[in-house]
């Protein structure tokens, strides 16, 4: 039986092929380190994203709608967000993590995957076919949340590092379990998925 969260290396392959290097803000870093500063048991900064928003499919197309970071809180669920820069390194950066991830099958019942890809400085045709290709993934995999962020807002909230991506992995009342910017170490990985399976243990 296919993953419910394949989205995250299909969709990573798709933009790599035709979106350019985007700039990043560095706000949650801490004295020059390459590590997101977000701590154990802090809660995500808020990212409220007006421009772009949440994917969902309906009879009359696409649409998007508002979404803020606040709603992953409100799941009680443990919650995996991948936040992705438009580049050909940030896709080869997830790929460890992603395969790993996918290995352990976690039950969408237990466990929400939430992709943000970032937009801000795409050209207008590539814009509609993240958009377009987010939209078919959200038709097949409705319990993955798609989110645009056409102007970057999560750069400047969240501090990645720039042509990078980030991993999150938050607990049920929405604090961080773990987060990384850029490319995971195999212990990295390891601790990660370790920290997701606790929850349910």
């Amino acid at each position: 039986m296919k993953s419910a969260y394949l989205p995250f290396i299909a969709l990573a392959a798709s933009l790599a092929m035709l979106i350019h290097s985007t700039g990043f803000a560095s706000e949650c870093r801490d004295g020059g380190q390459e590590n997101c500063t977000l701590e154990p048991g802090q809660s995500l900064p808020v990212l409220d994203i007006r421009e772009g928003g949440e994917i969902s499919v309906t009879d009359n197309g696409i649409v998007r709608k508002p979404w803020n970071s606040k709603s992953l809180e409100r799941k009680g669920k443990v919650q995996v967000v991948q936040y992705v820069a438009a580049n050909r390194s940030a896709v080869r950066q997830s790929k460890p993590f992603a395969r790993a991830f996918l290995e352990k099958r976690f039950s969408p019942e237990k466990l929400d995957a939430t992709v943000i890809v970032n937009t801000a400085d795409t050209i207008v045709f590539t814009k509609l076919y993240v958009a377009n290709k987010l939209a078919k993934n959200k038709a097949k995999r409705q319990e993955v949340s798609f989110v645009i962020d056409d102007n970057g807002m999560g750069l400047q909230r969240w501090g990645m590092k720039q042509e990078s991506f980030a991993i999150i992995v938050l607990d049920s009342r929405g604090k961080v379990l773990f987060a990384r910017d850029g490319p995971l170490t195999e212990n990295e990985i390891e601790i990660a998925i370790r920290l997701i399976e606790n929850q349910f243990s």
